[in-house]
């Protein structure tokens, strides 16, 4: 075979083949798609995105539950539980000097598991919520209704310091996103589902307004709640936790366009075993 006939049955080939490289690579989708959001704003995502959310504490003396739920203009459905206490803190941790701490996945632990995960349906609106009950007697289980406060602000409406939702009070900002609010890191000894959060509640968290939105795809987003108790103390530490997410489905199903490049070197290595038989 003369060289330029092989060049000019191999470059489409050739070229063919470098475009199915590139398609056929594994995406690092590190950045939001437009018209994505992750953050007081809303929870919403172009494609369907797996979140796995890895629980850090609880501080407070209150029985605290995490949800995710879908959100339809101001209704919200709950879709998937979270993180749910036992009792308002771990055994042995019920008192003021403890500041209540609630861990996960040890005995006799506030909360049973350490991880959760959800995979969120393309252009869906959902919203995270910490729903609040005061504790009973001495078993410390959940008791009456307090409220629930939403990672999204405007499904909260809250009047002045009162604990309980009101539909002419103003849209507050209940979670952080990027930052543990007052919490410190204190170590790591065993994973980070021992991570270990200490609780610094003397001032409120300085600048929650610079902490609205993030980008979970970019790997570990610390998150902080305020549940408003302590006369609304803005702490932002009553739940804190990490989210990362990560796009689902895109390597199972060939894009088309990697379909055309198989077919372009199918046909390439066809004309080019007639040519040589000819």
């Amino acid at each position: 075979m003369q060289l330029r006939t092989a060049i000019s049955y191999t470059a489409p080939l050739l070229s063919a083949s470098l475009a199915l490289g590139v398609l056929a690579a594994p995406a690092t989708a590190a950045s939001l798609n437009p018209g994505e959001m992750f953050g007081t704003g809303g929870l919403l995502f172009t494609e369907d995105t797996k979140v796995t959310f890895t629980f850090g504490n609880t501080f407070g003396a209150y029985v605290s539950s995490l949800a995710l739920y879908e959100v339809n203009g101001s209704t919200t459905t709950q879709v998937q539980s979270l993180f749910t206490e036992q009792w308002a803190a771990d055994q042995g941790h019920v008192s003021s000097n403890n500041d209540w701490i609630g861990t996960c996945g040890q005995e006799g632990s506030a909360i049973a598991n350490c991880t959760a995960s959800f995979v969120f349906k393309a252009n869906v609106e959902y919203a995270l919520g910490l729903t609040s009950w005061f504790r009973t007697g001495s078993d410390n289980v959940a008791g009456e209704f307090i409220n629930t406060v939403f990672s999204t602000d405007r499904l909260n409406s809250f009047r002045d310091n009162n604990l309980r939702r009101n539909s002419n009070g103003q849209e507050t900002q209940q979670f952080l996103f990027g930052s543990h609010g007052t919490a410190v890191y204190s170590g790591d000894t065993d994973g980070m589902s021992n991570m270990f959060l200490e609780p610094n509640d003397e001032y409120a968290f300085y600048n929650p307004e610079g902490y609205t939105s993030g980008n979970p795809l970019a790997g570990l987003l610390a998150l902080g709640i305020d549940d408003r108790g302590n006369r609304n103390d803005r702490d932002f530490q009553d739940m804190v936790f990490w989210a990362q997410a990560e796009r689902v489905g895109s390597r199972d199903v060939p894009e088309p366009s990697a379909i055309l490049g198989l077919t372009a070197m199918a046909g390439g290595l066809a004309a080019l075993r007639r040519r040589r038989h000819s």
